[in-house]
């Protein structure tokens, strides 16, 4: 065994990222990233490195294949949680811990997330649809998220990702509500 060293995360994560369907060049950052990469390649580095600190790198074809599975079965795990109908509370800050503001790159960032997280939910028309009718706003649906973020909230402790799952989950619940009214 060997520690993955960020050359070969780099390498995997180049690799992985090209088998993705993803809609934006930065999708994954606030999703497996901690939220301040600039694009997938290096969120799914980080996810790797944070992952899998030590592989047996003597079989190639085989670390690649498992970061596959591993990485298709994660974002499947999570649009389950989405769509599941429980909602993650944000976790409160203590008092020692400084509170950061969202920058208009993460709060995007977080929007775009959101969006690949709820995608499978129906059709992209319908989805656009449904957001235009729950949050409402201007722009296109990545525009309207962001406005709804920046509503609910625009401070984190940490990692800005660490808000993208418990709204995707809020945002989920209002566009169940909408579609079961209409």
């Amino acid at each position: 065994m060997k520690t993955l060293t960020k050359e070969t995360a780099g390498s995997l994560a180049k690799v992985l990222n090209s088998q993705l369907s993803t809609i934006h060049s930065d999708d994954m950052v606030a999703i497996l990233g901690v939220g301040r990469e600039s694009h997938n390649e290096g969120a799914i580095q980080s996810w790797l490195l944070s992952r899998f600190a030590d592989i047996d790198v003597s079989h190639p074809n085989m670390i690649l294949e498992s970061a596959s599975e591993v990485l298709n079965q994660h974002l499947t795990d999570l649009r389950m949680e989405v769509m599941g109908g429980s909602i993650s509370e944000i976790q409160a800050p203590h008092d020692f811990v400084q509170i950061k503001l969202l920058s208009d790159q993460e709060l995007r960032r977080i929007a775009r997330a959101i969006y690949f997280l709820i995608f499978g939910y129906g059709s992209r028309s319908g989805i656009d649809s449904l957001i235009n009718l729950a949050i409402g706003g201007r722009g296109n649906s990545i525009d309207q998220i962001a406005s709804w973020i920046s509503v609910q909230g625009k401070t984190y402790t940490y990692f800005p990702s660490e808000l993208t799952l418990s709204l995707a989950q809020r945002l989920m619940e209002k566009l169940k509500r909408i579609d079961e009214s209409y």
